[in-house]
């Protein structure tokens, strides 16, 4: 569970007034925590603090943090085809990260639209795609070219908008 502090609770499934583990790093809210599905003992965390945190659950300091310069991570994902790629959202972008290529930059950077804030993210289990919400109540869907090859550069995102009934 994450905190408005920047800690993060693991609780027991069986009793949530005890907390397991107490993982502190983050000096602002956690907005989002995601473990990863290919390997349970990892999992990341960004916060209002504009930080991304890999966890080992077992650790309670970081394996490795990551920083935007765009303001607050609003959510992340993990890939659910590979242990190394994850997304994030903040305001201004979609970044998609593949430590097989690089643990400074990520290998997609998709702007937002203007005056929108991407908020929420979701990798499709099928395909090579991943879904944002934003803030106008749009969702977009955008597909993963050459994201196996992992190289900055030769990977991009291609989109589809479309927009949930009663929103328009």
């Amino acid at each position: 569970i994450g905190t408005r502090q920047g800690v993060i609770h693991k609780c027991s499934c069986s009793n949530r007034q005890q907390f397991l583990e107490m993982y502190k790093k983050h000096f602002a809210p956690v907005t989002s925590i995601s473990w990863c599905p290919l390997n349970p003992d990892l999992f990341l965390s960004c916060s209002a603090d504009c930080t991304i945190q890999l966890w080992k659950h077992d650790r309670l300091k970081p394996v490795m943090g990551f920083a935007t310069t765009y303001g607050s991570v609003h959510d992340i994902k993990w890939s659910p085809k590979a242990a190394t790629v994850f997304g994030a959202v903040n305001k201004e972008q979609l970044e998609i990260w593949n430590l097989d290529s690089s643990f400074l930059v990520p290998i997609i950077v998709q702007p937002a639209a203007p005056g929108v804030t991407m908020t929420s993210l979701l990798f499709a289990s099928h395909t090579d795609c991943v879904v944002v919400g934003d803030s106008e109540g749009q969702v977009t869907v955008f597909l993963l070219n050459n994201l196996s090859n992992g190289q900055p550069g030769n990977t991009r995102a291609g989109s589809t908008n479309a927009s949930c009934p009663g929103n328009a």
